[in-house]
């Protein structure tokens, strides 16, 4: 009995490992198709146009994924999640998220999802938009378009090659504009998209068209626009949202020189059109139609409208920049606080290092000014001094003047009263300097030239370079010309 109840204790012991193994697998599979499912269910409400708000679940997600998801699937959750923290208008937190899902993406792998790669440099570029940033927009849009193609996603590709016009519009590159525009025009006309086509000569690519004075083109791009976008019902009304169009018809015929039938579209631009930038292009539109009859009163009249909408779009526009600072301040600040504990004794150190880099850096500074300067205030008063002067003064006379003893004894004076320490250390022991050679040294450093010194010693200027060279080995011990003895005296302070 004993054996068999030993038996039969090891037996069941074995079968509840395996239950509890089993039950561990089932639980963690069970999890794993939940978690999976709940991501493809935030990507269709996102595809659907639905408003994702739940950064907690969504950042559940990412956690999840990290630690059981493959590079895809890391991928996909951060994109869900950056999609999520620009609807709650993080951009600061979106931008980071969109960069660190792009970085999980394994672009070396044939099963890597490029759909959602060009998605999310998609957003990321869309973000730049806003942000007025249209040389980093253009990039992102590019890497979007890349990946498309890598997607084999046509329609995809071209939109986002379609798009990069917008950045090239804000670069002030019209060119640029017309080229991008037209070659994705000819694109979606390949694939069939008549209607995409059609709006992708719309817009910008007619209002550069007339900057550059291509009316007939214009007009041409202006009909294919209204007769093949979708956009007009039969009574020429375009649909809600693209309002801005009744401006640019506007221009249009201000290009053919018919102010009247500008006017038209340019009312119809204020009456439709019933936000800020529509009022405005539709007051600017009446302001170039009065302009062109001569109507100075409605010139007036309209200017005042365009630049009061354009006063009210400034300051629109500055508390949207001011609420997108406290956004990134609060995001960042945010940050900091999270780090703080774990960084404060590191942080401490770097401080403490960079103060006293800073500190050395700005005390040499400081200090290197202060020699400079007062080396300059040394070189200005020997080279401006009232004996000084009097020997160039000489030197210079025609017929030449002399120093006398009196003079060259000022010199002395001058130089070793502003240099204590000059004639010791000029003077080695072993070869004491004769009268001519530290005559020569005096007029050195208070900046008289060569030639003047022989003037004034009454010799040649050969003599005076031979005296110079042969002090430089003398006095400083080195051999070389006598250019260089005069940057060695010039040295002593």
């Amino acid at each position: 009995m004993t054996i068999f109840a030993e038996m039969m204790t090891k037996k069941t012991a074995y079968y509840l490992v395996c239950l509890c193994a089993l039950w561990l697998i089932t639980g963690c599979s069970s999890n794993g198709v939940q978690m999976r499912e709940q991501l493809e269910t935030l990507e269709q409400q996102n595809n659907n146009g639905e408003q994702l708000l739940n950064d907690t679940l969504a950042e559940s997600l990412v956690t999840y994924f990290d630690k059981h998801g493959d590079a895809n699937e890391q991928m996909r959750a951060r994109f869900i999640l950056g999609i999520t923290y620009s609807n709650l208008n993080e951009m600061p937190r979106a931008l980071e998220t969109y960069y660190e899902a792009a970085d999980c993406a394994d672009t070396t792998k044939a099963d890597c999802n490029y759909q959602v790669l060009s998605l999310i440099h998609g957003q990321r570029a869309s973000i730049f938009h806003t942000q007025v940033q249209p040389r980093s927009e253009l990039n992102e849009l590019r890497l979007s378009e890349y990946y498309a193609w890598k997607d084999k996603d046509t329609l995809q590709a071209i939109k986002r090659y379609s798009q990069q016009s917008g950045a090239y519009d804000f670069l002030k590159m019209p060119d640029s504009v017309l080229f991008v525009k037209e070659r994705a025009a000819q694109l979606f006309r390949e694939v069939g998209r008549n209607d995409r086509a059609a709006r992708t000569l719309g817009g910008s690519t007619i209002t550069s068209l007339l900057k550059k004075g291509e009316v007939s083109k214009a007009l041409e791009y202006s009909r294919i626009y209204e007769q093949e976008s979708g956009l007009f019902d039969s009574t020429m009304n375009i649909a809600k949202g693209f309002e801005i169009y009744y401006y640019i018809k506007g221009e249009c015929y201000l290009a053919t020189h018919q102010p009247d039938s500008a006017e038209y579209w340019f009312r119809k631009e204020l009456r439709e059109g019933k936000d800020i930038r529509n009022q405005i292009a539709g007051c600017k539109g009446l302001q170039e139609v009065f302009e062109q009859k001569k109507n100075s009163d409605s010139i007036a009249k309209y200017a005042t409208l365009a630049y009061e909408l354009n006063d009210s779009a400034y300051s629109l526009s500055e508390m949207d920049n001011i609420q997108k600072y406290q956004a990134s301040y609060n995001y960042n600040h945010q940050r900091f606080l999270t780090e703080k504990k774990e960084s404060e004794a590191k942080i401490a150190w770097l401080t403490a290092i960079i103060v006293a880099l800073v500190s050395g850096i700005l005390l040499w500074r400081f200090f290197s000014r202060y020699l400079l300067f007062k080396n300059a205030a040394l070189d200005y008063r020997l080279k401006n001094a009232k004996i000084t002067r009097k020997l160039r003064s000489m030197a210079r006379s025609n017929p030449p003047q002399y120093p006398n003893l009196d003079d060259w004894k000022q010199l002395r004076s001058l130089v070793e009263g502003e240099i204590p320490s000059f004639r010791g250390l000029l003077n080695p022991n072993e070869a004491p300097l004769t009268e001519m050679e530290y005559d020569v040294c005096l007029m050195t450093r208070v900046h008289i030239l060569p030639n003047e010194m022989a003037k004034l010693k009454q010799c040649v200027p050969s003599y005076v370079s031979n005296i110079r060279k042969n002090l430089l080995k003398k006095v400083f011990r080195k051999e070389g010309n006598a250019d260089e003895f005069d940057d060695e005296i010039s040295r002593i302070r």
